[in-house]
Order: structure tokens, then sequence, then C-alpha cells
């Protein structure tokens, strides 16, 4: 991942401070032209500064979700703003489409679009695709968050809130009169070069956050102002999103029991499925899709044992979830409907709903491009009238990964059906049969 610092004039010429990154810690920071930015790095996140957005909240109207809802936010803003609502760009906090739906209040981030263009367009014009756009710091869920960042002759200090970002004023002295913020019980983040004063100042020992490492958190914001005229296609959102989960799966800590169980697996297949050159049909009910939704809801500790799709329905054996888990929410917005089948057996369903995207090839000629793949060891293909049987036996999880895609590529070639079970004898290999359906035939 390369994350990018915008700047807070637009002309960028002393260049993009910039990150590259994991999506968990700092591996290289430098400062340097646009040019000069590799266009190979992984996901490209720009970070816009906190000097560069206001917040403010707004009491939406029910019933104004959908595409209604920027003409409603540049109706409620219009007399609270000091530019033209058109001028702006309004971005609603993340769940605000939820709450358009039956009214409420919700933030929104805003920022001038002129600077934005002018600051993104060295990048575009070096062939940079900017994925996301978040904000350099955000509002809080729930405690105060104080960031004091800078140097000495030149700090400054930001609280961020459930209410919005916040500009202090230097002179500590005066903070008093934000005792709405509780800024005696915020957490506190200090640059290098400001953690001696922070201690002298406020009596207290901040967390050392250099600036790479802000915004590295920044990286992880829900907040993403690329929307409207820099909003991503549904593929390219997709596939950000499959990235940024298979960065969860190999470097986050939460994650490191299933590195290489199933998660580690279905990950590497989806991702890779994204990158596929070959447009291929795929729905929500589709195999990946369904496990890609169901990784973040599934627990730290988790080590399935047994995985079984069929008829658009996902079942995962030997796992124990939270339904108190906010993820749940997120898997009924996607249209999936998971439910508890015993003690430790959970069902993920989803309705297809497939377009074509592609041309599809013959049945025949898929069939002799999967037998051009060279099954691995451990796979033996049967094929049917329209379909291609898989027998797998302890087969790792990369080498099933990397065929899948192949197949799915190559062959266009889709798992309908698929009944895994995990090796007792070697980590992160499975046994078991796949279905696939081969192109120019019925669903």
């Amino acid at each position: 991942m390369l994350i990018i610092a915008l700047p807070h004039s637009a002309n960028a010429s002393a260049g993009y401070p910039h990150v590259h990154t994991d999506g968990h810690s700092v591996l290289r920071h430098a400062t340097g032209a646009a040019a000069t930015l590799s266009a190979h790095a992984g996901e490209v996140v720009a970070v816009v500064p906190h000097s560069r957005l206001a917040w403010l909240r707004v009491q939406l109207p029910p019933a104004s979700h959908g595409a209604r809802l920027q003409s409603v936010l540049q109706g409620l803003l219009e007399d609270r703003l000091l530019d033209d609502p058109q001028h702006l760009h309004l971005v609603p906090a993340p769940d605000a489409q939820h709450t358009a739906r039956t009214g409420g209040d919700t933030l929104v981030a805003t920022c001038n679009k002129t600077w934005l263009r002018e600051a993104l367009a060295p990048l575009h014009a070096a062939g940079l695709v900017v994925q996301r756009i978040v904000p350099e710091l955000s509002p809080s869920d729930d405690a105060p968050v104080l960031h004091v960042m800078g140097e000495p002759d030149h700090a400054q200090s930001v609280v961020c809130h459930p209410h919005g970002v916040t500009l202090l004023p230097p002179n500590t002295a005066q903070w008093h009169a934000f005792g709405e913020l509780k800024l005696t019980d915020a957490s506190l983040y200090a640059e290098p070069a400001m953690v001696t004063r922070v201690q002298n100042t406020l009596q207290r020992q901040p967390v050392l956050q250099s600036a790479a490492q802000r915004w590295v958190q920044s990286s992880q914001s829900a907040w993403d102002l690329a929307q409207g005229e820099w909003a991503q296609t549904h593929r390219q959102r997709a596939q950000r999103q499959l990235q940024a989960l298979w960065q969860n799966l190999r470097h986050a800590p939460t994650y490191q029991a299933l590195r290489w169980g199933m998660v580690a697996w279905l990950a590497l297949q989806a991702l890779m499925v994204a990158w596929s050159p070959v447009p291929i049909p795929q729905s929500r009910a589709d195999l990946e899709p369904l496990l890609v939704a169901l990784a973040p809801v599934l627990p730290q500790a988790s080590s399935a044992q047994q995985l079984d799709f069929v008829n658009h329905t996902l079942r995962v054996q030997g796992v124990t979830i939270d339904t108190a888990s906010p993820h749940i929410a997120r898997l009924a917005e996607q249209g999936l409907r998971l439910s508890a089948d015993g003690a430790d057996t959970w069902v993920l369903q989803g309705a297809a709903s497939v377009a074509s995207t592609g041309e599809a090839l013959s049945r025949d000629t898929a069939w002799q491009r999967l037998q051009n793949l060279s099954p691995a060891a451990g796979m033996v293909l049967t094929p049917e009238a329209a379909h291609v049987l898989v027998d797998l036996q302890q087969l790792p999880a990369a080498t099933l990964a990397q065929w899948l895609t192949q197949a799915r590529s190559q062959a266009q070639a889709l798992p309908i059906e698929a009944h895994l079970t995990r090796s007792p004898s070697a980590d992160a290999a499975w046994q078991g049969t796949l279905l696939l359906r081969l192109p120019g035939t019925a669903p």
C-alpha cells in the first residue's frame, strides 16, 4: 500500500510525503515528486490534511437516502457554509445512507473541490490511480483523542471527538474553554519533537506517533472521501476491499491465529479472482464473495474444520461467532443472512443475481483449457455434462487458490459447490470435492 499525504497548499513543489506500508506499520517513508512515486505499490491512498477539512453535524429527514442525499445535504448546509455548496465536496458519515432512510443526525466532512482537484492532479498525471481518499484525522467514536503535532516553534494540537475534529489554541491555558470535549479524559498522541513539551505542559506521558504512523492509522478509517467525481467503479471498490482484507489477514495482529488456516486461503483466492483479467459473471451469492463477507465476522481464535457451499449457501463448521459483532449488521446491509445451525456451525445465505459481463467460452473450449492447466498432485478432474468434479487430497491452500484462480480466469469455470475438510495432518491443506460449472451451460 502507498499512502500519500496531500499538501495544505495544492502546489506540491516540495514533493509529496508518502509511506509504503502493509496497512499496519511503516515499512519506509520519504518525500518525492509525483513522478517518482511507484504506480505498482498496491492500493494508493491519499490523505487529506486536517487543516483542509471541516466537520458539520446535520439532521437528515426520513427517506433522504440514495441519489437524493447530496441535494439534501446541500440544502441543509447552504446557510451554514461560507462557500457555495456546489464548490464544496460534501461527504456524509459512512453509515449515513442507513440513517437517511429513517431520519436522524449524522456528520458531514467538507473540503474545497478546487483544492482537491489540484492536489490530486499531479498524481493522476504521473499515472497513479488513487483508490481511496481518507481524512488525516476523523471524529472519534466515543472518548476524545488529542494529537500534538509538529515542532516546538510550529506546533498544532488537534482533538478528535464524537462531534468532529477541533484545532485547539496554542496556549494551553485557553483549553478550559473546551471543557465539553473532556480533554482530561482524552487519549494522547505526540510526534517525537513534541513529547518532552507535552510531558512538561500536560504532566502526562503521550504515545509516541510520527506523522508517517498517523497516516497509516488514517488509512484504516471508515471514512472514504472518494465519492462523487472521485468515486471508484464497482469493480475497483471490490478489488480495493479484497486488497484490504488480504493485508489484514497477512499483517493484522487480530488475524494471527488465522493466517495459514481457512481464511488465509479464502482471502488469497478472492483477491486473485479480483485481479483476473477476464470478466466473469459473479454475484454476492457466489462462493468467493460469501467467503470474503464472512471473514471479518470470524473471531481471532477461529479454526474452521469444514466448509460446504451449495445452492448459494455457505456453511462453516468449527467456529464460534459473536452475534453482537457490528459486522453482523453489515452482512444484512449486503443482502446476506447469517444464522446458527448448532453450537459451532454457521450458515451464510445470499440471493443469486448474476449479470453477464463478458463473452462466454464454449463448454468444450473451457474443458480443454482446464485440462491444459496441469492440475497439481492431489487433484483429480472428472468431466460431467455441464460440470467438472474436482477431488482434492491433502492439497496446500496456496496451490488450490492459484489453480482455482486460473480455472476462473482462463476457463471461466465457476465453483458452484464445495465440500472441503481441513486436513488433520497438514497445516493449511484441504481435502474434499469441488464442483465447477462450465460456461455456456445452465446455472
